[in-house]
């Protein structure tokens, strides 16, 4: 009976004990005997409703939900019984965002900053995420690519407390108990990973939940997703990278990576389990897999749940839009060019195949669009001819021509105009291909997406001083402006931040419960639309990192029309202002009043009131 009593009541010293029993156990309680035991835990407040009669004044400094630091006023200080417990000086939100900014430039070391943000989230989360809104291009950098996979690569040593779910291939049976673990019951956005392929920096296990944990806060920073929505989970199915499986600091299962049947059946016990758990509409992202895993698990469960693979149709899209910018710059339509990819993989045939799609609604055929893609792997030209053939996944681009596995002889032989790196090879576009590209056309278009910055296939500064300055060229991390011929460009970065968190607020701002490819061909448009003249003026075919709140906003409230259009959409009546009812979804990143709300009533009406009568003895 003592297990079954919620421990809020156990934690009661004035509770009504029904039986001698339960009042035993009421006497040995730790909570009892030592008052300066903490009754709750932290982080216990959930949902978007606070119930204020459940929430302590003390809760208000200790949930990072409802802390406001020194924000709090005076009535609210001592109405909430927390006077005295802060310093005298009152400090506004405004001016506890410039002690931020002087805190974190103070650290030179970028992973300092980024453990500077975590521990801010830690206990101040509207300030953090406004912090991160309001300084987009400061800040996107440490808290996501590259700096995030630095802090994956030292997951064990910078591990402070839980931030999600860790599942490992161990509880499988129990993944349903493990999901009713997690405090939040209204949970609509999962992103997670087994960790098999971190950016570019391949297998790092349970040491990968740095990802999903950026990324959904990244979903709230730029498109106003409720963090208490975000769930990020680690699937935990081991590791084959040896140094990890050897170090001391390691914090997941330390063994080979289980694979074949028992890893699809862990899998499809967790999407059934995270339905069940959120319901149907609920958002589950796909996040860092494997190659071997990736384009096949996305095809298995895209039409039965709310899912996408951000590496495949996230990159696929930011980049076709960089793409779709760069027809103002060349003037060739996406239909005019030919496409060489520098890897075979899923972030390259996500990028392949939403081309393909672009190609078609400029009129020409798939077979016609697919014609003009070509691809090259670690065994060089995919060629349905070479040794081994085409592999399964990338069969659509494979060609009937000469196998050729030297890089640089293909670049010259196919004359691409745009060459596309997603192979985190470190350099791979030499100087030698980068002026053969120059020689291909007038306006090469040159992106090199591989994450992160060290494994990018060329710098921006290469890019220009190769060609001439003609080229057009897109990044997947960030490169400092590039001096050229007494011009100062300043490049684009391709960052799936762009896309991934639109499409998500419009998701869930209408509870779509499928994802068709063709939503992300939509949000590329929008992206694209957003790039200025003074963009294409200086090199850059993405808009700024500042504007990419409005941008995201603008894709989701796209992603939302399509959504009713298709009928795809599960909020109904659909409202009747679009625009609207997704910003009234949304985050909101400013400090509220932490006072119950009071109000006045009317006057009572005079009435003459009957004394009190003794009650009658025979009754």
């Amino acid at each position: 009976m003592f297990s079954t009593v919620p421990r809020s009541l156990l934690c009661c010293t004035n509770v009504i004990v029904p039986n001698r029993a339960l009042a035993f156990a009421l006497t040995k309680c730790p909570f009892l005997e030592n008052p300066n035991l903490q009754c709750r835990e932290y982080h216990e407040v959930t949902g978007n409703i606070v119930c204020p009669n459940v929430v302590r004044g003390i809760d208000h400094l200790r949930d990072p939900r409802l802390n406001k630091g020194l924000a709090f006023t005076l009535e609210e200080r001592q109405a909430l019984g927390i006077h005295g417990l802060l310093a005298a000086k009152f400090k506004s939100q405004e001016e506890q965002l410039d002690i931020c900014r002087i805190s974190i430039d103070r650290y030179e070391d970028n992973l300092n900053k980024y453990l500077y943000l975590v521990e801010l989230q830690d206990r101040n989360e509207k300030l953090f995420f406004r912090l991160l809104a309001e300084n987009v291009e400061k800040y996107l950098p440490i808290v996501y690519t590259p700096t995030v996979g630095l802090a994956c690569q030292r997951f064990g040593l910078i591990y402070r407390r839980p931030r999600g779910l860790f599942i490992t291939i161990n509880d499988k049976g129990h993944i349903f108990n493990i999901l009713k673990n997690w405090p939040e019951p209204d949970v609509r956005a999962i992103v997670f990973t087994d960790g098999e392929r971190i950016l570019g920096l391949g297998d790092l296990g349970a040491y990968g939940m740095g990802i999903p944990v950026g990324k959904l806060s990244l979903y709230t920073a730029l498109a106003g997703i409720k963090p208490h929505q975000c769930l990020p989970i680690t699937l935990d199915v081991g590791t084959d990278n040896q140094d990890l499986l050897e170090d001391p600091l390691y914090i997941g299962l330390r063994q080979k990576r289980v694979r074949g049947k028992e890893y699809d059946e862990f899998i499809d016990e967790f999407m059934e389990a995270c339905v069940q758990r959120y319901g149907q509409n609920t958002l589950l992202q796909f996040e860092d897999f494997a190659l071997g895993n990736a384009g096949r698990l996305l095809n298995k469960y895209r039409n039965k749940y709310c899912t996408f693979n951000d590496d495949i149709q996230g990159t696929a899209s930011v980049a076709v839009a960089g793409l779709m910018a760069a027809v103002r710059v060349t003037k060739r339509k996406l239909s005019e060019n030919i496409y060489l990819f520098l890897g075979a993989g899923s972030a390259s045939n996500g990028i392949a195949n939403l081309t393909v799609a672009a190609m078609v609604a400029e009129g020409l055929s798939v077979r016609q669009a697919r014609d003009r893609v070509y691809m090259f792997d670690v065994d060089g030209l995919l060629s349905t001819r070479r040794e081994g053939g085409v592999p399964e996944h990338a069969q659509n681009f494979g060609k009937d021509i000469e196998p050729e596995k030297d890089f640089e002889k293909c670049v010259a032989k196919i004359k691409p105009s745009c060459l596309i790196g997603c192979s985190t090879v470190g350099g791979a576009f030499t100087p030698n291909v980068l002026r053969q590209m120059a020689q291909n056309t007038e306006r090469p278009v040159i992106f090199a997406l591989s994450n992160p910055t060290s494994k990018a296939e060329c710098t921006a500064q290469d890019a220009y001083d190769h060609t001439e300055g003609r080229c057009v060229f897109a990044s997947g991390s960030p490169f400092p402006p590039v001096q050229y011929n007494g011009k100062e460009y300043h490049t684009g970065q391709g960052n799936n931040s762009y896309i991934f968190p639109g499409v998500a607020l419009g998701v869930i701002a209408t509870a779509t419960h499928h994802i068709p490819e063709t939503m992300f061909l939509t949000a590329a448009r929008t992206l694209a639309n957003y790039v200025s003249e003074e963009d294409l003026s200086i090199g850059r075919i993405y808009p700024s990192l500042a504007e990419v709140k409005e941008v995201s906003v603008s894709i989701a409230i796209e992603v939302a029309k399509m959504a009713y259009d298709e009928g795809l959409a599960s909020v109904y009546p659909e409202p009747k202002d679009l625009a609207k009812h997704v910003e009234n979804q949304m985050y909101n990143y400013f400090y509220e009043s932490a006072m119950p709300v009071v109000w006045d009533w009317k006057p009572e009406e005079k009435f003459n009131v009957k004394p009190i009568q003794p009650v009658p003895k025979n009754i």
